[in-house]
């Protein structure tokens, strides 16, 4: 019996999530406007990923690829619509965000998850 690991899917989120921490922490001596800015921006790339991950990644039959492929298409626009929002209300809500820490954070975090999945694929086509 081999022990249950986590998903590839899983583990990119929660490397989201620690890429946060530290550029949040990183930005810290900077100011606590940049920190929170950065903190932000990866919370809000992390849950749009997050929600992707739940609305893909559940189960479907194999003899269904329309179905999700409509999936993923959905996916897509839901998380496009939940960053939309992320951003509306960190720009209604906060004065004076860190627009390079916030936009940077974001940017980075939501592209962690194409390295990951790139790199765990190189590492199974190696097997």
């Amino acid at each position: 019996m081999t022990p249950k690991t986590a998903t590839p899917a899983v583990q990119s989120f929660g490397l989201q999530l620690a890429l946060t921490l530290i550029v949040s922490a990183a930005l810290l001596p900077l100011g606590t406007g940049p920190a929170f800015a950065a903190l932000l921006g990866g919370i809000i790339a992390a849950a749009g990923n997050l929600l992707v991950i739940a609305l893909v990644f559940r189960r479907y039959r194999a003899a269904e690829p329309g179905s999700l492929a409509t999936r993923m298409m959905g996916a897509e626009l839901a998380r496009l619509g939940l960053v939309a929002a992320g951003f509306g209300l960190v720009f209604a809500n906060v004065k004076d965000p860190a627009v390079f820490a916030l936009f940077g954070t974001f940017l980075a975090v939501h592209l962690v998850p194409v390295w990951w999945m790139h790199r765990v694929s190189a590492q199974a086509m190696k097997r």
